[in-house]
């Protein structure tokens, strides 16, 4: 079963989604959304993405960031696109995780249309360390051509490795170095909130160690679409003469806003009842006969569970979905696949969870 089929699917507001961000949405579910909030507050109005409730979704954000201002971005991909143009622009040279979203699947706009170079680094790891950070460097400066680096990137948790984060003590060895040396930093967090959530690192403590950070409004607050790009006031200053140089000031943007700011509330309100519940629930997991829960060191809220071979993942999945649970079977390990933490495990109690999962594995042993 591809787990993208399940946004044809009605989904029941009691089903778990162990992959995503979240449950799968539709139009109507946004409609509603909206209709709710505007029974219940005035939604005002913004200008081109500006004022309205995304000045309300700026203010908020750039305090829970510790930063002086944000500014509203359509997409992430132009929020990291413009924080690297407008910190690395003068010298021409970035320096990105290999796995990165921005390196991967940016379709190399950031070369394309600002005309820097990205230079990445980590290889298949989810972060690159120190010492490469160093050679890189060393290398930009003594080659034939000097080509001096104008913002390090860093991203985390990293989709492409398995929602991985940088441990915090790594960031900040990165982030002070490039400090000392009058490189700025930038942090691709589009999913930090769920990270701070699993790893107790505030998120004003991320900020602190970075010029300028990106947060997906959609993954967790269940907005449509938007970004939030957050800086020190100088950087964030008529930032929108860029953002509409690049299409990216969109008319009523208030109404993701307002979805956005929505989310937030229950997500602040949500995600540690849900980080304590997981923990719970992978550990009675964990004594399930025919699994193996395995751990990632610097993992976030995806955990790989390792199954035995008499175990038919295609059918186990069948068996969940049945009851209203929902896995991604599908993976590069015959036998391993990776349960995402997400809001709607506070769906269904973990006895609930515990018995679907041992039921479903009953009936999907193969002897």
């Amino acid at each position: 079963m591809n787990p993208k089929s399940a946004k044809e699917l009605p989904s029941s507001e009691h089903s778990v989604f162990f992959y995503g961000d979240d449950a799968p949405s539709n139009n109507i579910q946004f409609i509603n959304q909206l209709k709710n909030i505007s029974d219940t507050r005035k939604m005002t109005e913004d200008n081109y993405s500006i004022g309205g409730e995304v000045a309300e979704l700026e203010s908020i954000m750039a305090k829970k960031l510790g930063k002086e201002a944000c500014v509203f971005f359509p997409t992430g991909t132009l929020a990291n696109h413009v924080a690297i143009r407008q910190l690395g622009l003068a010298k021409g040279r970035a320096i990105v995780p290999e796995q990165s979203h921005i390196y991967q699947d940016s379709g190399d706009s950031v070369q394309q249309l600002s005309g820097i170079n990205l230079v990445p680094l980590g290889g298949s790891n989810p972060y690159f360390n120190l010492p490469e950070l160093e050679e890189a460097l060393v290398s930009s400066m003594n080659g034939r051509v000097i080509n001096p680096v104008g913002v390090v990137v860093i991203e985390t948790p990293v989709r492409r490795c398995f929602g991985r984060s940088m441990p915090y003590e790594k960031m900040l060895a990165i982030t002070g170095y490039c400090k000392e040396r009058g490189i700025a930093t930038h942090l691709d967090g589009a999913r930090l909130f769920i990270a701070s959530a699993f790893t107790n690192v505030p998120l004003e403590k991320y900020g602190a160690l970075f010029d300028t950070v990106y947060i997906s409004m959609w993954k967790y607050f269940r907005a449509p679409y938007g970004a939030i790009l957050a800086g020190s006031k100088e950087f964030c200053e008529n930032l929108f003469h860029v953002r509409r140089m690049f299409g990216g000031s969109l008319p009523f943007s208030s109404l993701s806003a307002a979805l956005a700011l929505d989310g937030l509330k229950h997500f602040e309100k949500d995600s540690q009842v849900a980080v304590g519940q997981s923990k719970e629930l992978i550990e009675s997991l964990s004594i399930i006969p025919n699994l193996k829960v395995n751990r990632y060191e610097d993992e976030s809220n995806i955990i790989p569970i390792e199954f035995n071979d008499e175990v038919n993942l295609q059918n186990l999945a069948i068996a969940l979905r049945s009851k209203g649970v929902f896995i991604n079977p599908e993976t590069s390990d015959k036998n391993t696949i990776h349960l995402t933490i997400n809001m709607t495990i506070l769906r269904k109690s973990n006895p609930e969870l515990l018995k679907t999962f041992t039921d479903a594995l009953a009936t999907s042993v193969t002897i």
